[in-house]
């Protein structure tokens, strides 16, 4: 398990949650720590509506480009839907694997243990009808994405983004990574000739998960480091220190990657969170 790996699995267990996603927080629900997992069943109903709006047939396959540990590949089967996952890391392929093979669905698809770019189209038993990225495109080279879909993809397939983007022209430097740009985004759609079915701004309905992530931090587990800190500086002064000293660089990635500046905020300004429906150009 890698330090992301580790990262995601963490905030899991933590937030007491299956999934690895963001909330989609409908307006007027409190934002709470106990509503979290009500918004994170709402962000899977509202992917799961898009994908049954746009795909032809229960018998076309689907690919979960970024399925994680499997948990909404699992769902998603359970809907009568035939879905095959794709994940690079082996030990959430497992994981993904065994939530497959404990769906309540007749069809137990596969799980890629690649990226999705080296993908090989060899092993395809079929093309795919839809390819969907639920949190995950933002990790997917844009020229090389593009290129792959063409091959794995049918011609009147659709391709199904829910993720978010990083504003381009804003002014000040973000204090959050992550995301393409919308402009560079954009651009790739057309030059490998896409077009766009649906693009929706949903910003409003996942930025709320900075402001209760904010508090999380500043209310319990900063609080909590901070303890842990003074203990372990009076109890085993010297080696602590030491450690300390070798783990500086991380320490400080991670007081800026969770710093005060990541909130809402400056979610709604740097980024936009959107639901992109894709297709095969006709022209």
């Amino acid at each position: 398990m890698n330090s992301e790996e580790f990262g995601l699995i963490a905030g899991q267990q933590l937030l007491r949650c299956e999934d690895l996603h963001y909330g989609y927080w409908d307006e007027g629900m409190d934002i709470t720590l106990s509503n979290f997992l009500i918004a994170q069943q709402r962000h899977t109903e509202v992917l799961l509506q898009a994908i049954k709006k746009y795909l032809q047939s229960n018998d076309d396959l689907i690919l979960d480009a970024g399925c994680g540990i499997g948990n909404t590949t699992r769902k998603f089967l359970n809907e009568g839907l035939r879905v095959d996952g794709l994940v690079p890391s082996e030990w959430m392929a497992e994981k993904a694997r065994e939530n497959i093979v404990n769906s309540n669905s007749s069809f137990k698809g596969t799980i890629y243990c690649t990226g999705f770019q080296d993908l090989d189209t060899q092993q395809l038993s079929e093309k795919f009808e839809m390819v969907f990225f639920s949190e995950s495109y933002q990790y997917i080279n844009l020229e090389e994405g593009f290129s792959k879909l063409s091959h794995i993809l049918k011609d009147d397939g659709r391709v199904i983004i829910f993720d978010f983007f990083r504003k381009d022209d804003v002014e000040g430097k973000s204090p959050l990574g992550g995301g393409h740009s919308m402009r560079e985004f954009y651009q790739c759609v057309e030059k490998h000739h896409y077009d766009i079915i649906e693009d929706e701004d949903l910003t409003t309905y996942l930025s709320p998960n900075l402001k209760l992530i904010s508090e999380l931090l500043s209310q319990r587990i900063l609080p909590f480091g901070e303890t842990l800190d003074t203990f372990l500086s009076s109890k085993y002064k010297i080696p602590y220190k030491m450690i300390k000293f070798f783990l500086r660089k991380h320490l400080e990635e991670f007081r800026f990657k969770y710093s005060e500046e990541r909130n809402q905020e400056n979610f709604e300004k740097y980024k936009s969170y959107r639901l992109i429906v894709l297709g095969k150009s006709s022209k």
